[in-house]
């Protein structure tokens, strides 16, 4: 299904309303309905076109002297007619005409059946716009769904052999999709020179939902493009590589924050880059060290270009990264979760991974008191080995 058939917006064909629910009402009475391209569908094989023509004239020239009419009364040669108008109660049908009343009729009876008779329309429209909209919400969550599979699958495999580090990572889409980004690779495995050493980005796309997902999904495509010329430099390339990258024709909207690491496994070394990003951590045994030098986001200058920062690292160091809803999580009082709160739990934490994050996870939602954020949420701890 096309998002154009779940998401039609065209005039609800009320014909089967009028097959069903009409008939129904005004049995008994000689009736047609005058449609709004001005076809007329009548129940009675006795009423000639120049007999419907006639009375639909007349019935015109009567609305508009009076908009305010519900019923108006037709000339019919002697014969007792009356036109029910429909206007904007309908997008299908102008105006219903009752032919050939008796005598006797009765007006209040009439009335009556009016006002029923547009409590059935309107029931009919309600059912079928509900039906339109429970169409498009199945399409859009299908749709989103599939958006967060492909997206899951740029996600690194959490199984991946690492000989130099231990990985674990948290990630939660917001909207089923959304513009986190995270990925972690060997960059020794076909490079005897460099064994060991390790590459990892953590990027926010700004915005939430599909459309940023998107944007992930381009940085993804880019990254798999990058060859490194400088392996000393190779953060503030990849930065560099984005961001030409990333800009386009025309302007994009939207921005990206990112930190690219390298591991070098010889030296003890981590190298870094960062783009406007949240500063990451470095969780030695006696201290917490704040990786806190960068420069602007991707896609605010074209020819910018961004410092490659370095730190040692020992054996049992942990490196925690993560987006920018771990530090600005409010709780009921407006309060952010901030920096100074995230280092005292850092510091808290238990020195594994995954436990690390667990524990991390577990203290922001004490702290906001709500069990899901209100951003996408990625967490990543890499431990030295």
């Amino acid at each position: 299904m096309s998002i154009d058939k779940a998401l039609d917006n065209s005039i609800i064909d009320e014909t089967l309303w009028f097959e069903t629910n009409l008939v129904e009402i005004l049995e008994g009475f000689k009736f047609y309905l005058i449609k709004k391209n001005g076809q007329i569908s009548c129940n009675s094989p006795y009423l000639s076109d120049y007999h419907s023509c006639e009375l639909y004239s007349h019935f015109q020239k009567l609305s508009q002297q009076d908009n305010a009419a519900d019923i108006l009364e037709l000339n019919d040669d002697g014969n007792i007619s009356l036109g029910l108008t429909l206007g904007h109660e309908s997008n299908l049908f102008e105006c219903i005409i009752l032919c050939d009343l008796d005598l006797q009729f009765d007006l209040q009876h009439i009335t009556t059946l009016y006002f029923k008779m547009l409590y059935e329309l309107k029931c009919f429209q309600l059912n079928e716009i509900t039906s339109q909209l429970n169409t498009a919400k199945i399409w859009i969550r299908n749709e989103i769904d599939e958006i967060s599979r492909l997206q899951q699958l740029m996600l690194p495999d959490k199984a991946i052999d690492l000989s130099s580090v231990v990985m674990a990572y948290t990630y939660k889409a917001m909207i089923g999709a959304g513009g986190d980004y995270l990925d972690i690779v060997d960059l020794g495995k076909n490079r005897p020179g460099i064994k060991g050493d390790v590459g990892m980005i953590i990027a926010d796309v700004s915005g939430h939902g599909p459309a940023v997902a998107v944007e992930t999904a381009m940085i993804d495509a880019i990254l798999r493009t990058f060859d490194a010329k400088d392996l000393s430099h190779t953060s503030s390339e990849v930065l560099k590589y984005i961001n030409q990258h990333f800009f386009t024709k025309k302007t994009r909207g939207c921005f990206l924050t990112a930190t690219v690491f390298r591991y070098n496994y010889t030296d003890k070394e981590l190298i870094y880059a960062n783009a406007g990003h949240p500063h990451a951590y470095l969780k030695k045994a006696n201290r917490l060290v704040a990786l806190d030098q960068g420069g602007i986001p991707i896609g605010v200058l074209r020819e910018q270009n961004w410092n490659t920062y370095r730190v040692k690292v020992d054996v049992g160091d942990i490196l925690f990264v993560y987006t920018d809803v771990v530090i600005e999580t409010q709780n009921a009082q407006k309060e952010l979760y901030g920096f100074e709160r995230l280092e005292k739990a850092i510091i808290a934490s238990p020195d594994q991974p995954q436990a690390m994050l667990d524990h991390l996870e577990q203290q922001m939602k004490l702290f906001c008191g709500y069990s899901e954020f209100q951003d996408d949420l990625t967490m990543c701890a890499i431990q030295f080995i």
